[in-house]
């Protein structure tokens, strides 16, 4: 039922539920906190591999080894995404510590967004024919693997008592 809280305004009604950053809330943190670090090494691996390397000139050079009109647009989309999911988590880590009403509607957007892009980057990917060799991982296994992601969280987030009691301000 709940118990009868003295405020300002008046007596208040607080609910016996779950509330604050414990419960399973833990483990988003420790996602997004995972996600944030391994973002950011994934930018950083970019930078020092492709982009400032002779294999960004391979893969985007016409006439050069595996050049491929795809090449570009594919690795420019990857990190701008991942600069943005790097952005996104930042965003959410405040939302969330500050126990922002919109907090669970971002986290939502963010999962759905991952999701989108791992869509996206594939269906790319899978135009470009030699892009099994400088692309290593089964990128059906990261979609199922997102796409469970989502199921499992978004529905905590749209069903959790503590979510709902948490995020209010």
């Amino acid at each position: 039922m709940g118990k009868l809280i003295p405020g300002q305004q008046g007596m208040r009604l607080s609910p016996d539920h779950p509330k604050g950053l414990g419960g399973w809330l833990v483990l988003v943190q420790i996602g997004l906190y995972l996600t944030l670090i391994s973002t950011v090494l994934t930018i950083f691996q970019f930078f020092t591999t492709t982009f400032g390397s002779e294999t960004w000139d391979k893969l985007t050079t016409p006439g050069e080894g595996d050049y491929h009109t795809l090449w570009r647009p594919t690795l420019l989309f990857e990190v701008i995404a991942n600069i943005v999911i790097v952005l996104l988590v930042a965003y959410l880590l405040i939302l969330l510590y500050n126990k922002k009403s919109v907090f669970p509607r971002w986290l939502i957007f963010f999962y759905l967004g991952n999701l989108l892009v791992l869509i996206v980057d594939a269906v790319l990917l899978s135009n470009i024919p030699s892009s099994d060799e400088w692309v290593s991982g089964n990128r059906v296994q990261d979609i199922a693997r997102t796409l469970l992601t989502c199921l499992i969280w978004i529905t905590y987030v749209l069903r959790s008592k503590r979510v709902r009691n948490t995020f209010v301000e």
